[in-house]
């Protein structure tokens, strides 16, 4: 069953409908909000279950079973007013029940749910285990099942069901081939933590790699004739494999990338406040998410950077290196701001740092690096410009170099 063919009760048991309701991260905020907005007809339905999973979440505070029953009844109020000259009387949400059971459905229904709900929102994995170490790389399947992707291993990826997703070879997940005959769209998450990078081949045989601090929600399988959506909450790059029929979109949440089978970078981290798409091969097409301009995006060529900034999309030249060095393990500042470089550290090393010497934010460094420990890194960029700097385990912390004492 698609999600075109959902029932508020199935919305509201679907682990990622949960984790947009109540996480408000970007990729699932991006992939609902284009949801609906190709399925306007199921707003109201979305309406209903958004406030039954909060409901569910209520059971985190405790509420007294007066407060449970005054939430449900809430819920119970907002569907009749929604459907008020439609019928006489309003249905249960959970199994159609018919008027004379709508009080009983009050108490009991929150009491069976809420008894279930730490499972339902996302608090264990279909294995039944706490969440997963978040140093981790993991991939989430549609039912909510979390899978480790140990970087040493190698195998075949299966889902809870037993049926083949792909195979594994090390830090390459890489799916099945597309099939004629699928119809229907099934989405993964894969999440790559600070300190990791990670690489994957979909199944129409596009080539992603993932850096660290990044989300890719995406497709098993791509149905015939619909176009290649993925959703993405950090950086990535991306080599297509040619499909004149079918689009190929990396939406983020300031601005999509449209191509048919080319090579590009996508940056769209939260804490950066720009996103941007840099062309290596082919063209593209750029526009930002829910914009009239989308049947008429702006093209860039080869060499060129097209940037989200301050409301509005710059095209400029740049040398594509620096904005691909990271797939090859290097890191290629040119002319950077420092507090953007600090930014690019911690996710490499996976460490915190912490700058307390502000004016060093607007500085700007120069400098390629592979295999450098970061305490090597550091110290080259302290002959260009003076700071202490004090690392505690996973914190480095920067400060204004103290005056020498006589």
């Amino acid at each position: 069953m698609t999600y075109k063919d959902y029932t508020s009760e199935d919305f509201a048991n679907d682990h990622y409908f949960q984790k947009w309701v109540l996480e408000k991260d970007a990729i699932t905020s991006n992939f609902w909000n284009n949801w609906l907005a190709q399925h306007p007809e199921k707003q109201e339905v979305v309406e209903t279950a958004r406030d039954m999973v909060r409901l569910l979440a209520q059971d985190d505070d405790a509420p007294t079973p007066n407060e449970k029953d005054r939430v449900w009844m809430q819920i119970i109020e907002k569907r009749n007013t929604r459907e008020r000259g439609r019928m006489n009387s309003p249905k249960s949400l959970f199994n159609n029940l018919g008027k004379g059971l709508i009080k009983v459905a009050a108490v009991a229904i929150p009491l069976v749910v809420l008894s279930y709900g730490a499972y339902q929102l996302g608090l264990f994995t279909k294995e039944g285990t706490l969440l997963v170490d978040p140093n981790q790389i993991t991939l989430e399947l549609q039912d909510g099942t979390i899978k480790v992707m140990d970087e040493e291993a190698s195998g075949v990826v299966i889902t809870e069901k037993g049926k083949t997703l792909g195979k594994q070879n090390k830090n390459i997940l890489t799916y099945q081939r597309s099939k004629d005959d699928v119809t229907e769209l099934v989405y993964n998450e894969l999440t790559v933590p600070y300190g990791k990078n990670f690489e994957l081949v979909l199944s129409d045989g596009s080539h992603i790699y993932l850096n660290a601090g990044s989300k890719l929600r995406y497709p098993v399988q791509f149905p015939h004739g619909k176009p290649r959506n993925v959703f993405l909450d950090g950086e990535a790059f991306f080599d297509v494999a040619q499909d004149s029929t079918r689009s190929f979109t990396v939406v983020t949440d300031m601005l999509n990338t449209q191509v048919y089978g080319t090579r590009f970078n996508v940056s769209s981290y939260k804490d950066e406040n720009n996103t941007f798409t840099v062309l290596e091969e082919g063209s593209v097409g750029v526009y930002q998410p829910n914009s009239p301009k989308k049947d008429d995006p702006i093209k860039i060529v080869p060499g060129q950077r097209a940037v989200f900034e301050d409301g509005s999309i710059n095209v400029e030249t740049v040398d594509i290196r620096k904005y691909t060095a990271w797939i090859d393990g290097e890191l290629y500042f040119l002319d950077d701001r420092f507090e953007l470089i600090l930014k690019e550290l911690e996710r490499r090393f996976d460490v915190k740092i912490d700058n307390h010497y502000e004016e060093l934010n607007d500085v700007k460094f120069t400098g390629t690096f592979s295999r450098e420990p970061l305490d090597q890194i550091l110290k080259l960029f302290q002959y260009q410009t003076v700071f202490d700097y004090d690392i505690k385990e996973k914190t480095i912390t920067i400060q204004k170099p103290q005056p020498m004492t006589q």
